[in-house]
């Protein structure tokens, strides 16, 4: 995948700008339920009773759980957070004979309603991309049989039964439009598990991981364009619509790929998602900030109700992975620390979860491995005229400047073509090494959320950083000096002298 500039056309670059304004809409973390998954590879996990004590002094409103753990179910009970129970991928087969599926819904399910608020039943993990192919041709048999109980034991308005998938059930993921399902996933099982799940209305579950992609192909991918940080965007070409951040361009290839194969109503239901904040030397872009900054974002995006571009408005779900840092899951060191508490209950980092605790601006300037001190490249590069060695072309306000009457800032032109400026918040932000830290999701200077602010306080950070020379205030012809303090309430734009 190649992200790149969002193209020429100024009705392309006000359609980010769009977007950008509906996202300014969230809602803050601590007032809306996220998921996590609660993933127990480990030898080390407090006991269940104390894992829900951690739950309630959160925010957190749902969590999936890989079994149908008694303990832990019972545990959740008058708690009110939602459950997914899952179905392990050994337990398919048997779930193939009804009156099994019978007898695990009356244990697992029934027995614990209506105390413990129990979802969905999530049938397995990624089975349609497994090594273990015979899995896929008993997995719907599994999910209708599941589906039947529910129904005899009047639980299936409640109780949803769904299967998470990974994304490599797509043939084509790039771009979001172009996406389209592996024909031997489909034949095997997707088109009727997508028939089921669209005849129970139930979501489709799907495993997206920004991360992975990102480890993949650093190289073409941007760091802030997967942690949902400021970018230069991303246009499908084919549909003209933006992207921004890395996990709505995967979510919509599959709503692209469902809509392909007759089924363009079906929700999604992210069930894992997530960023690992230690990682080996030869894992590019593990850092605690990074996991930081991807989680908290990924909360105020799906707090916010935008959707995705080709969604927009449709609300999501997500589960964080994960709970816990998982000290025996085998890998490289990155897949046991995808947890946002260590297993002791304290937390990892902050994501704004706890109750009792104030929730902190994620931080701006693209983030740095934490095993290397090379800065992501930014998706896209400015015209040469940002440059100071670059012909800065006419003076702008040439009677202001460094020894004038007074102090100066660098801010963007009122009427300044909105492409332009996008491209020029990029340079700021990245090889630029402006200070952007002001202008992320709920930092002091995020509102107002429009290009024009951003860009301004962006230009205005370079101009200082740099010298604060006239031609430190170019940008392609975007910004001009000012005598007027931009400042405003908390928001303080340092100034040259």
């Amino acid at each position: 995948m190649v992200i790149g500039t969002i193209g020429k056309k100024n009705k392309v670059a006000m359609l980010f700008v769009a977007l950008w304004l509906v996202f300014a809409c969230s809602i803050s973390s601590a007032e809306a339920a996220i998921g996590v998954n609660y993933g127990s590879l480990a030898d080390n996990l407090s006991p269940p009773g104390e894992v829900v004590k951690l739950l309630k002094s959160s925010s957190i409103g749902k969590l999936k759980l890989y079994d149908a753990d008694s303990a832990m179910l019972s545990a959740l009970s008058d708690t009110g957070v939602e459950v997914v129970i899952g179905v392990t991928n050994e337990e398919i087969p048997r779930l193939g004979s009804p009156s099994f599926a019978n007898a695990w819904v009356s244990k697992n399910v029934v027995q614990h309603l209506p105390k413990t608020k129990i979802k969905y039943i999530s049938v397995g993990n990624e089975v349609l991309t497994t090594s273990e192919q015979q899995l896929a041709s008993v997995l719907l048999p599994a999910m209708q049989n599941l589906h039947n109980a529910l129904v005899g034991f009047k639980a299936d308005d409640q109780v949803k039964v769904t299967s998470p998938q990974s994304l490599g059930i797509l043939s084509v993921s790039f771009p979001p439009s172009s996406g389209i399902f592996k024909s031997k996933v489909v034949d095997t099982a997707l088109k009727s598990v997508l028939q089921f799940l669209s005849l129970t209305k139930a979501p489709l579950m799907i495993n997206a991981y920004p991360y992975f992609a990102y480890r993949n192909n650093p190289s073409d991918i941007s760091l802030p364009y997967a942690l949902f940080l400021p970018n230069g965007g991303f246009a499908d070409p084919r549909t003209g619509l933006v992207y921004t951040n890395l996990l709505s361009a995967q979510l919509d290839a599959v709503y692209f790929a469902m809509e392909k194969l007759g089924f363009p109503n079906m929700e999604l239901s992210v069930s894992e998602t997530g960023w690992p904040s230690v990682g080996d030397v030869s894992e590019p872009g593990v850092s605690v900030q990074n996991a930081m900054n991807y989680n908290r974002n990924l909360i105020s995006f799906v707090n916010s109700g935008v959707g995705t571009p080709a969604r927009p408005r449709v609300p999501l779900e997500a589960y964080i992975f994960s709970l816990f840092n998982e000290d025996l899951k085998p890998g490289p060191t990155s897949e046991r620390n995808f947890g946002i508490f260590r297993p002791d209950g304290t937390l990892s980092y902050d994501i704004g979860l706890m109750k009792t605790t104030a929730a902190a601006p994620s931080t701006g300037s693209p983030a740095t491995n934490s095993s290397s001190n090379s800065t992501t490249t930014p998706a896209s590069s400015p015209p040469a005229p940002a440059s100071p060695a670059a012909d800065p072309g006419p003076p702008n306000n040439p009677g202001i400047g460094p020894g004038g009457p007074g102090p100066v800032w660098c801010v963007a032109k009122p009427n300044a073509d909105a492409n332009s400026l996008l491209v020029a918040l990029n340079y700021a932000c990245g090889e630029g090494l402006a200070d952007c830290t002001a202008i992320q999701f709920g930092a002091q200077c995020f509102y107002p959320n429009d290009l024009p602010s951003h860009a301004s306080y962006a230009f205005n950070s370079y101009f200082v950083k740099h010298g604060g020379n006239k031609w430190n205030c170019y940008f392609g012809n975007t910004a001009m000096l000012t005598l007027s303090d931009p400042s405003y309430g908390v928001c303080t734009y340092p100034s040259v002298k």
